[in-house]
């Protein structure tokens, strides 16, 4: 009984830190970015697609610039978008 317990708190703990990563990715080395919709872009290295963010509080642009605070980023980030702080309430990587 006490194994099996001890097995499942580390199943549990395996779980929640791979949903802490799921919801962050290096942007660093990205290249270009283009808008889903107005709350959503896709960032890009090269031709590749890296990540997805939501950022639902800032209307983004076509023509919007866009400044990460940092190279690594996580949902609930800051972002710089027309010279507004905004919140990345969604990290997806693709």
């Amino acid at each position: 009984m006490r194994k099996a317990i001890i097995g499942l708190i580390v199943l549990v703990l395996i779980l929640i830190a791979s949903n802490v990563y799921a919801g962050c990715v290096d942007i660093g080395t990205a290249t270009s970015w283009s808008c889903v919709d107005t709350h959503t872009i896709i960032i890009y290295r090269g031709s590749s697609a890296i990540a997805l963010l939501k950022i639902p509080y800032c209307f983004i642009y076509s023509s919007s610039d866009i400044r990460p605070i940092k190279d690594y980023i996580c949902s609930w980030d800051k972002i710089i978008i027309d010279g507004e702080v905004c919140d990345i309430t969604k990290v997806e990587r693709l």
